[in-house]
């Protein structure tokens, strides 16, 4: 059975994924084994960036930001830029 990707294994990253929580591009995959790793869908085309980013991302020259529906909340400790070590400009920056 090949991995899968689960919006339920975001928490067992081990490390708070930064930018890529909000990012169209990230897939978290979760082994049968339960071990979960983010992978970069945009690394597969733009050899810039890293297939397997190392966690938390701060800074990516290919984030886009998805919207985050209504009726879904992220935990504050996934969704805060600043609790999980980011400065509030550096988000700014990234989204202009």
């Amino acid at each position: 059975m090949p991995d899968q990707s689960s919006d339920g294994a975001w928490p067992d990253l081990g490390a708070q994924p930064g930018l890529c929580r909000t990012c169209r591009h990230a897939k978290v995959n979760q082994t049968r084994r339960g071990t979960a790793y983010l992978r970069c869908t945009r690394a597969e085309w733009d050899p810039t960036l890293t297939r397997y980013p190392r966690l938390p991302v701060a800074e990516c020259a290919g984030f886009e930001k998805i919207p985050t529906p209504p009726d879904q909340t992220m935990p504050d400790s996934l969704a805060s830029p600043e609790r999980a070590g980011h400065s509030a400009e550096s988000v700014q920056n990234l989204e202009s």
